[in-house]
């Protein structure tokens, strides 16, 4: 199973530095479906918004479809490329702890990173993807993936 964090997604869905890499990560290992919880999809959606936000602020355009992108990831959602999954998030914020009590002062993930590694481990994901080196770092400090993308 793969877990992909939200750095991941937004890049495969909306459009940055990162696509042509996402794309590529994505299009080179066929295991289906993508694991989504509830909390991902929220973060997912309030960051594409929050981009859209952002380029507008900055007066550029904006190089995606706000409401394209978030269909986009909902139609995923209901065909199967995505799968609903959802931890116990009792058992997240204590998994998250030890993983912050083991690895925040050497690698510096921020809480939801930590999160994010935590709702992986308890939903059994073998594979962790992710462009926030901070973030990949600990998961492959942590050890129980095989694979940390990209």
């Amino acid at each position: 199973m793969i877990y992909a964090d939200t750095s991941f997604l937004y890049s495969l869905y909306a459009l940055d530095g990162n696509t042509s890499r996402a794309i590529a990560v994505y299009e080179s290992d066929r295991r289906r479906p993508l694991l989504l919880t509830p909390w991902q999809r929220f973060e997912f959606r309030n960051t594409v918004r929050r981009a859209a936000h952002e380029f507008r602020r900055a007066r550029k355009p904006v190089p995606f479809d706000v409401g394209n992108v978030l269909k986009q990831l909902d139609n995923d959602l209901k065909t199967g490329v995505l799968r609903h999954a959802e931890p116990d998030w009792r058992e997240t914020i204590r998994v998250a702890e030890q993983i912050s009590a083991a690895h925040t002062e050497a690698n510096g993930q921020g809480g939801v990173d930590t999160c994010h590694i935590a709702a992986a481990v308890l939903l059994q994901a073998d594979s962790f993807w992710t462009f926030d080196a901070d973030q990949a770092a600990t998961a492959l400090d942590f050890g129980r993936f095989k694979q940390v993308q990209p």
